[in-house]
């Protein structure tokens, strides 16, 4: 799957459910851990994109979950 100029790796939906937990813990309501990116998900991770300073296209990746694990 290509976006941009580059390679944007798959995210699982065992990624995703984590992801929305974490999501949850920091205060947005994703709906839900149910491993599928809705609207409220998207917009949680752009919120969580704009502030740890990534790029904030509502796309979750790696280093957003890595982040949100390191609690920073």
């Amino acid at each position: 799957m290509q976006k941009g100029s580059g390679p944007v790796a798959a995210f699982t939906m065992d990624q995703t459910k984590e992801l929305q937990q974490y999501l949850i813990r920091a205060g947005h309501d994703v709906g839900g851990a149910d491993g599928r990116l809705g609207t409220s998900t998207r917009n949680a991770v752009r919120a969580m994109q704009i502030k740890f300073g990534l790029p904030a296209d509502s796309y979750p990746t790696v280093e957003l979950l890595d982040r949100l694990r390191a609690g920073h």
